[in-house]
């Protein structure tokens, strides 16, 4: 038996990129290509052992990997050893022919593997592609895949499904020929081969393990999971001595995937004694034989939400969350809530667009009603009605936009003061846009009252910068109070970038920005033209990035292309119906029926001319921020089920909406000449790779005309995704002001400030080049912050630098400036004092009031009329 130390050495040994001549990377390549084992003319060419050498690496790095875990090595060693066996697993099986006999069984280890790696979703995916979608043809004829009885209780496990597994064990335990006593009978008779009494008897103990273990999941007892590793154990031994090599997998899986899932199950994790007493006890158990009786059991926490759910018992712990999307965010906030409702105290949740309120809505709904809690959304434009009023004082659970909040506040503050939790959703919208400096003022204004230290704050981001700016922006949440951030890089799924360029007769799949990754030379072929058209196809940028979308559709993948303005995603819409029409593109739609509904709301609203209405048949959806709410949500819930194949949508993607799919193609990495950020790439990117749907996501940037600059700005939009920032907002608009005004030579004057207090005019120079933002734009936003530090709206003018130094105590604002020389700071306070004078010597409180309800009121932002120059 190796030592610990040698078996880490193999281990990282076998980690080392070029191993066996890239036989990894040449196996993805082969499996993202064929089709049922078979594959397409013209495909590179794979050594005839690849099989071979693709199982004994997989064997071998799964068997070393479970000998670590059990000798107590290194976490990370080991863990990373299972992902890579599940990867080796994964390329001998997807889209292999069906009629493999060990198929079935090379996939169940694969799917453990990455279970043990701690990528359930993972293990989830690759066993349901097997036993739905690859498999498809065996299933509809009625043939089911080569798996035994106890390979079918770990896949049963896998895949959540605990009421099968435990139709499976009851079935199997309660037959009258499984008993011990028949089976003595038969041996005695010569009736049965002992092999095959071994076979009964360690199904028997795996099935009757595993029933223990069901009831461990659903009533948190720790003994019963006790007996069940004992059982397993006892297994294992059995299948060792009887020389069962394949029970024996089974049985070694059984007990270390038993044993690695309780300890991150929601009985571990969760405290089991917590605030509020009975009434925690009582709410901890419903929350969590909620989550056990879904579809797909919900019975562990992933790496990424551990640390999060084991801090949310201290009510007193501010927490800065940064997660990748799909990491698990929404689950630490529902963990954060029921620590909240359990003391009496009701939670508010922030969110910054009206459709991403109602996608948090309903995932609350879903979770809290049924413990019976009230929930209610508030996103609607305008002000606040006196139903929403009601609501913010008496729903336990109450979702809002920043500008619904804040005006509520202004009328009222006293609505906050039994709220014990907020959770600021796509907390990273801190900024120089109207939207985003709403979100910095509320949050500010939300840590200076009075009462803040009553109630928690909970700070939620798939995109938070590390170093500076993430301890500013944990000290600013937390107040100052001594704690880390909690942050994560792991994914559910796995992530690739890469490119799609045309070399003239097709177009080359490369995941050039990795060492030792697959690539196909043609991915995308030319097609010749079609009368009357003359030109083959596809010809152009836009033609590519469809072609590709309609063939990751063939290999079961939904796609979905990010433009980068909303007026291309109409373009697209209406380049897919031309091409259908000439017979290029054929319709992805399996079920006509599916989308009736959907052209009938498109109908009303947009008309069926309409190319987000045409599409629908073509199983494409069209999706951007001014399509109507109604048709909206009708082609959301189509997403959500599975029904439309690719989906072309603009940057509202990057806000935190669930549109997600395992291509992501980008077409373009410039919006009206200006490059994308890497923040909103990043969030943009996080579309790519649903948990529990796809083993990976793939993000690839699409070009016709491929040229060495064009992926060197490739590749520098993908790491300037990892290298992110976050500043405040005020600062940003205060210092364009700042250097605009400066061009006129204002600050010369020696009556500068007065003049600038006085003079509306003086902030709008005369000649303004054609290539930056008119001042106007940044004048507005330099009102909105004004407006949103400052509550007292009838202050004093003479009050008004005192008001802002206190307004801004603590804020981000103080805590990044600080860091600027002194004269900086100076000078923005001074530019903030200048025009609060102005808007305040200008208008009345009520006109005040008025200019603040049109700016929270409009997503246009504020519209300063009487102060127009």
């Amino acid at each position: 038996m190796e030592s610990i130390e040698e078996l880490e050495a193999f281990l990282e040994r076998t980690s080392q990129p070029g191993l066996r001549g890239r036989l990894q990377a040449r196996g993805e390549a082969r499996a993202l290509i064929r089709r049922d084992g078979v594959l397409p003319d013209g495909a590179p060419t794979f050594a005839t052992s690849i099989d071979t050498d693709l199982a004994e690496l997989a064997f071998s790095l799964l068997r070393a990997s479970l000998a670590l875990r059990e000798a107590g090595g290194n976490t990370e060693i080991w863990r990373a050893g299972f992902a890579r066996a599940g990867n080796a697993f994964e390329s001998l099986v997807q889209n292999g022919a069906p009629d493999n006999a060990s198929r079935g069984f090379n996939r169940v280890m694969g799917a453990a593997a990455y279970h043990l790696a701690g990528y359930t979703a993972l293990a989830f995916s690759l066993m349901s592609q097997g036993m739905f979608a690859a498999d498809s043809e065996l299933v509809s004829s009625g043939r089911e895949p080569n798996l035994a009885p106890a390979e079918q209780a770990i896949v049963s496990l896998i895949m959540r499904d605990l009421n099968e597994l435990s139709r499976q064990s009851r079935a199997w335990l309660l037959d009258p020929v499984h008993s011990d006593t028949e089976l003595a009978r038969r041996l005695a008779g010569a009736e049965i081969d002992p092999d095959d009494v071994v076979t009964v008897v360690v199904t028997s103990s795996i099935y009757r393990a595993f029933a223990f273990f069901q009831f461990a999941l659903q009533t948190g007892e720790l003994v019963l999971v006790d007996d069940a590793r004992r059982l397993l154990a006892r297994a294992l031994s059995l299948t060792k001595n009887s020389n069962a090599v394949s029970l024996w997998w089974i049985a070694r899986i059984a007990l270390n995937l038993l044993d690695d899932l309780w300890s991150s199950s929601l009985h571990e994790v969760l405290p089991r004694t917590g605030p509020g007493g009975e009434t925690y006890l009582r709410l901890r158990r419903l929350f969590i034989g909620e989550l056990f009786s879904r579809k797909i059991s919900e019975i562990e926490l992933w790496p990424s939400q551990i640390e999060a759910a084991r801090r949310s018992i201290d009510l007193d712990d501010d927490l800065v969350v940064a997660l990748p999307t799909s990491a698990g965010k929404t689950r630490i906030a529902e963990i954060a809530t029921l620590m909240a409702l359990a003391c009496g105290r009701r939670v508010l949740i922030i969110t910054p667009l009206r459709a991403l309120s109602a996608q948090t809505e309903r995932s609350f709904r879903r979770t809290f009603s049924a413990l019976g809690f009230s929930i209610s959304s508030l996103y609607s434009a305008g002000g606040v009605a006196g139903t929403d009023e009601d609501a913010l004082r008496s729903q336990d659970i109450v979702i809002a936009t920043p500008e619904k909040l804040d005006f509520a506040l202004r009328n009222d503050p006293s609505i906050l003061n039994d709220i014990g939790l907020i959770v600021l959703d796509e907390g990273h919208m801190i900024g120089p846009s109207d939207r985003e400096i709403r979100c910095e003022n509320l949050v500010q204004r939300l840590l200076r009252r009075p009462d803040s230290v009553t109630r928690r704050i909970i700070c939620l981001s798939a995109i938070l910068p590390e170093g500076e700016q993430l301890n500013d922006l944990t000290g600013w949440i937390r107040s100052d109070a001594p704690g880390d951030p909690i942050q994560a890089n792991w994914r559910p799924t796995r992530q690739r970038f890469g490119t799609l360029a045309w070399n003239g007769n097709s177009a080359k799949l490369s995941f050039n920005l990795e060492a030792d990754a697959p690539y196909i030379e043609d991915f995308v072929d030319l097609m010749a033209a079609i009368k009357p058209r003359r030109k083959p196809f596809p010809c152009n940028n836009k033609e590519l990035t469809l072609s590709a979308a309609w063939r990751f559709s063939t290999l079961g993948k939904r796609t979905l292309i990010f433009c980068t303005q909303r007026d291309h995603v109409e373009g697209y819409a209406e380049t897919v119906v031309d091409l259908h029409g000439r017979g290029f593109l054929p319709s992805l739609l399996q079920d006509a029926d599916k989308v009736e509904r959907a052209i009938e709301v498109g109908r009303e609203w947009l008309g069926l001319d309409h190319p987000a209405v045409k599409c629908l048949p073509l199983g494409v959806a069209i999706h951007h921020g001014r399509l109507p709410s109604p048709f909206l949500r009708e082609v959301e819930a189509l997403l959500g089920a599975g029904v439309l194949e690719v989906v072309i949508a603009s940057p509202t993607l990057a806000q935190g909406l669930n549109l997600n799919a395992a291509v992501l193609l980008i077409p373009a990495l410039y919006r009206a000449g200006v490059p994308l950020t890497g923040q909103e790439f990043a969030n943009v990117a996080g579309r790519a790779g649903r948990a529990f749907v796809d083993l990976e996501g793939l993000i690839l940037h699409v070009m016709y005309d491929p040229s060495p600059w064009r992926t060197t700005a490739w590749t520098d939009l993908v790491n300037s995704a990892r290298a992110r920032s976050l500043g405040s907002g005020i600062i940003a608009i205060v210092d364009q002001v700042m250097k605009r005004l400066a061009d006129t030579g204002v600050f010369g004057r020696a009556d500068a400030m007065e003049y600038l207090a006085n003079n509306q005019g003086a902030w709008f120079p005369a000649d303004e080049s054609d290539d930056i933002e008119p001042i106007a734009g940044l004048i507005k936003r330099l009102d909105a912050t004004v407006l949103g530090l400052i509550e007292a709206l009838d202050a004093n003018g003479d009050d008004l630098p005192a008001l802002l130094d206190e307004a801004l105590t603590g804020s981000l604002w103080s805590r990044q400036i600080a860091r600027l020389a002194a004269e900086t700071k100076q000078h923005q306070m001074w530019i903030l004092t200048a025009r609060s004078r102005l808007i305040w010597n200008k208008s009345t409180a009520a006109q005040r009031r008025s200019q603040f309800a049109m700016g929270v009121g409009l997503e246009a932002g504020l519209a300063l009329d009487i102060l127009a120059p």
